[in-house]
């Protein structure tokens, strides 16, 4: 099926193709004869939950067509996109090189390696939700990544994976359970972030922007298609590995310790569900800021395991850790604040150090002006002396 004749079908049958290619998912005998569905343990009954995906699927696939003007494109139906996945799922070690090679084998000529690298990237996006293309080669006019690392040719897509979401280091937040964490944790509310650092906190499409700080704009991008995350979780449930980028990608998903993370990092650290004023404040940002309804329905047992109650966060420290120190010592922003540099001891102790300098500057001048006009009057004195005469 074209892909422009794939946007004209129906929602429901658009989402179970994805479904069945991405998640394989399984269908009942009525919905796959096109008859209302039976319900049970029929996956479709999971439809509703995934509308704003679908917005996402039908978006960059409009955007994909409307930026290559040129009659035909690399990917050109709904089997190309997920003979592409299947590959890659198939074989997650396949190298960039190597896959344009499988994929573009028959119009290798047709194609330049740039069209080529944007279809493999609309496949992953769909795939993955992340854009594996270079940041001035990107197809993507929707927004750009700001952690962009793109996908060379000679690198296994299962390396590339582990290159892009590096493992952290911060030795409080990789403890779930030690108070420190706690604390921390309770300190990034989205709440807190928002009045303290004065931020705007803004939805992002690519996985890889999530929890990026623009000190610039004052914006807080995060990753808010809990829908997705929570159908990657399901097909990874009883995965031994939760760290390995192979197995997960042959499963049809990143690494779950990192899909767990995410999801944690909104629905308990940002926005802790069980606070009224953090999900009062979420509700607002669904409304006004189109982030996935999703976001707002925490689920347990059909996406997590016993164990993963409490979530430590090894791939997303260093960004977690960099908020934290960024609410701890805020960076100064207005023209008034950068002479200032407010909201810090550590600022407040180098200002009145530098302020009891000028001071003693000051002072010292003042006296030796002082004392050079004594000085200068005891020499006129002298020179010059008063004679008393007697009367």
């Amino acid at each position: 099926m074209l892909m422009k004749e794939l946007l004209q079908i129906s929602d429901g049958n658009l989402l179970s193709e994805v479904g069945q290619s991405l998640w394989s998912w399984h269908l009942c005998k009525d919905c796959l004869d096109g008859k209302a569905c039976a319900g049970g343990e029929c996956h479709n009954v999971r439809l509703i939950g995934l509308q704003r995906y679908l917005q996402y699927y039908k978006a960059i696939i409009t955007t994909y067509l409307e930026g290559t003007p040129r009659d035909g494109t690399a990917i050109d139906s709904f089997e190309d996109i997920f003979r592409i996945v299947a590959t890659l799922r198939a074989n997650p070690d396949v190298t960039h090189a190597e896959l344009c090679q499988q994929v573009f084998a028959s119009n290798k000529t047709r194609f330049s390696p740039s069209e080529q690298s944007d279809g493999l990237a609309l496949a992953v996006r769909i795939f993955l939700m992340l854009d594996p293309t270079a940041l001035y080669h990107s197809s993507d006019r929707l927004e750009k990544g700001t952690f962009r690392v793109h996908w060379k040719c000679d690198v296994p897509f299962s390396k590339y994976i582990q290159d892009i979401f590096p493992l952290g280091n911060h030795h409080a937040l990789v403890d779930a359970n030690s108070e420190l964490s706690e604390d921390i944790r309770a300190q990034l509310k989205a709440t807190k972030l928002a009045k303290r650092l004065c931020i705007t906190i803004r939805g992002t499409s690519d996985i890889r922007n999530h929890l990026h700080l623009d000190r610039r704009h004052r914006v807080l991008e995060i990753f808010h298609y809990t829908s997705f995350l929570k159908e990657q979780l399901r097909v990874t449930k009883d995965l031994d590995d939760t760290m390995s980028a192979s197995l997960s990608l042959k499963r049809g998903a990143l690494p779950r310790q990192l899909v767990l993370e995410v999801l944690e990092s909104l629905q308990g650290t940002l926005f802790p569900l069980a606070d009224p004023k953090s999900k009062r404040f979420l509700q607002s940002l669904v409304s006004t800021s189109a982030l996935d309804p999703d976001i707002l329905n925490f689920e347990f047992s059909a996406v997590r395991r016993a164990g993963e109650e409490k979530v430590p966060y090894i791939f997303l420290s260093e960004r977690l850790g960099e908020l934290y120190n960024e609410l701890q010592s805020p960076r100064p922003s207005g023209w008034l604040e950068k002479m200032m540099e407010r909201k810090s001891g550590a600022r407040y102790m180098m200002m009145a150090t530098l302020v009891g300098v000028f001071l003693a500057v000051l002072l010292g001048i003042f006296s030796l002006a002082v004392s050079c006009y004594q000085t200068w009057i005891a020499y006129q004195a002298w020179k010059h002396p008063v004679s008393l005469q007697a009367d």
